[in-house]
C-alpha cells in the first residue's frame, strides 16, 4: 500500500439499502457489494467477472470511524453495463438515480469551493437544490413541487404568474 490518502466514501441510501461511492482521479466509482444488493444480484464475483478490467479495481477505502477495509470497486460505467448485463428490475429508476443524485453530489461533494449539490429531506419528500454562496438555489423543474400543487399554481397560468414575479 502507497502513502497517498486513502479516500472515505461518501454514503447514499435507496430502499433502506447502502450504496458507498468515492471519486478517484475525477471518475464515480462504487462499492461492488452495495451495487449489487441494490440490484438484487446474488453474486458479486459473478458480477465482477462480466465486467471489463478497466471498470473493476481492488482499493482500500477509509471508513468514517477510520479503520480501513479493502473493497472491489465499480467505474461509473461498469455499474450501468452491470444494470444492462444483469436487467436489474427497476432499471430506469435506479440508473437515474445513479446518474441524476448520487454522481453529481459526490462530484459536488469533491470541491471545495464552488456550487454543490445538495438533497434536502423532509418527511417523504426530497428536493434538488444548488447551494452555492450560501444560498440554496431551487431549479425550475422543481418549482412546483415547492409551492405544491394547488390549482392557483398549476399550469401554464401559474408559470407565467411565477416567471412575472421572478423578473
Amino acid at each position: 500500500m502507497d502513502d497517498s490518502p486513502l479516500p472515505t466514501p461518501l454514503y447514499f441510501f435507496r430502499h433502506r439499502r447502502l450504496l458507498r461511492a468515492v471519486l478517484l482521479d475525477d471518475q464515480a466509482w462504487f462499492v461492488l457489494d452495495d451495487l449489487r444488493r441494490l440490484m438484487g444480484h446474488p453474486c458479486s464475483e459473478r458480477l465482477a467477472s462480466r465486467l471489463d478490467d478497466d471498470q473493476v479495481c481492488v482499493r482500500w477505502l477509509r471508513q468514517e470511524d477510520g479503520e480501513l477495509i479493502e473493497r472491489v470497486l465499480v467505474s461509473e460505467s461498469g455499474a450501468y453495463a452491470a444494470l444492462f448485463l444483469f436487467n436489474a428490475s427497476d432499471l430506469c429508476s435506479l440508473r437515474r438515480w445513479i446518474s441524476n443524485e448520487v454522481v453529481p453530489e459526490l462530484r459536488s461533494n469533491a470541491y471545495e469551493f464552488g456550487p454543490r449539490h445538495k438533497h434536502l429531506r423532509w418527511q417523504r419528500q426530497a428536493l434538488h437544490v444548488l447551494d452555492w454562496q450560501g444560498q440554496f438555489w431551487v431549479s425550475l423543474a422543481e418549482l412546483p413541487r415547492v409551492l405544491g400543487d394547488s390549482p392557483a399554481h398549476a399550469g401554464r397560468a401559474g408559470w407565467r404568474e411565477w416567471a412575472r414575479r421572478l423578473r
